[in-house]
């Protein structure tokens, strides 16, 4: 009786664990994320008004890339 519930309270440890680390995981996923959009608003903005910027509003644009 004693052996099923250390292998009981084992098993549920490490699934407590794992569950702890998929959501690590997906957190340093989420604010990497978070990260690349921020980049990309400021690279945007820094380039908005300036430089070789063509006004676009009111068209249609098809970028391939």
């Amino acid at each position: 009786m004693i052996d099923s519930v250390t292998s009981s309270m084992a098993g549920a440890a490490l699934g407590i664990r794992q569950g702890q680390t998929q959501a690590d995981f997906g957190i340093k996923a989420l604010n990497q994320t978070a990260r690349q959009e921020q980049q990309t608003v400021t690279t945007l903005l820094q380039g908005a008004g300036g430089g070789n910027t063509t006004e676009t509003r009111g068209q249609n644009l098809n970028i391939v890339v």
